[in-house]
């Protein structure tokens, strides 16, 4: 059985304006993450075209609602408004919301997309109200990822479709570097004790979640996995810093996913992130919206 502390305990109301922030603050960044030329940008760039690519094969487009959370700069809502899709683009900060709207206006697809404030674990929105829901690079900075996702199937329509991705506990580039891999934090904490470092980062925190972590909390919610997959490798570190050039980073992310495309199943488990379409299930997910 799942269980989150609550959505209004004064932790979680300090986690969600910490990762607010964060957003507000980098918000420029976001709007130019796309055409980057670092092994970062190319994984976010895959992780989108694959999302599209399994949205596509759904069926015809252009008779569908969509709801985006965490639209960021609305470049994947530009994008299935284009093949069709009336969005309900969202975020959780104004910054974000207005970049959407301006690149949404210049892309010309403003009357497909509608934008609004939305909190991912707590949805206004009515039962059964669209056909997509997805969340792109949503659950790691979420306080409580499987209520959110419990929300995202509420509102989905039985048969409808949700979409989302996590970051992998066991991405292989976290668990080549003693800085960063999760297996070695409870050392890390006890040196930065002896040392009486602080332990809360003045950022905003974001986390992993395991492959099976992410699977158990879509059933739960009443989704059922259609199509997952692992993806991306890197960047690359030593002790947190940047161990390879950008050039050399992509062309080893790369290498590595052509391995895997070609069939590498062990090596597949560790990419950077996890990304899952799933069925809403019938009967699935029966809880009210929460008032706003």
């Amino acid at each position: 059985m799942l269980t989150e502390p609550s959505r209004s305990s004064p932790g979680a109301e300090a986690t969600q304006s910490a990762v607010d922030r964060h957003f507000d603050q980098s918000s420029a960044f976001w709007d130019e993450l796309y055409g980057g030329t670092d092994v970062y940008s190319a994984i976010h760039r895959r992780r989108q075209q694959l999302a599209l690519a399994w949205i596509d094969e759904l069926g015809p487009p252009g008779h569908g609602r969509a709801l985006e959370l965490g639209c960021g700069a609305g470049l994947t809502a530009i994008a299935l408004a284009r093949r069709g899709w009336q969005v309900h683009a969202t975020d959780t900060v104004e910054s974000m919301l207005a970049r959407a709207r301006t690149n949404a206006a210049a892309a010309g697809v403003a009357d497909r997309i509608t934008f609004g404030l939305a909190d991912a674990q707590r949805l206004t929105f009515e039962d059964a109200s669209f056909d997509l829901v997805l969340a792109l690079g949503v659950i790691p900075w979420l306080e409580l990822p499987a209520q959110a996702l419990s929300e995202m199937a509420r509102v989905t329509r039985t048969g409808g479709v949700v979409v989302a991705n996590v970051d992998n506990r066991g991405r292989l580039d976290y668990a080549m570097d003693p800085r960063r891999n999760p297996h070695l934090a409870p050392a890390r904490r006890v040196v930065k004790a002896l040392l009486h470092r602080a332990t809360t980062a003045a950022g905003a925190p974001s986390r992993l979640h395991a492959i099976a972590e992410l699977d158990a909390m879509l059933a739960a919610a009443g989704v059922e996995k259609r199509r997952g997959a692992a993806y991306g490798f890197g960047p690359f570190t030593l002790l947190g810093r940047r161990a390879l050039p950008d050039g050399v980073g992509v062309r080893l992310d790369r290498f590595l996913q052509q391995r895997v495309d070609a069939g590498a199943p062990a090596l597949a488990r560790h990419g950077a992130q996890y990304l899952v379409l799933g069925d809403r299930r019938p009967g699935a997910a029966a809880s009210t919206a929460p008032s706003a």
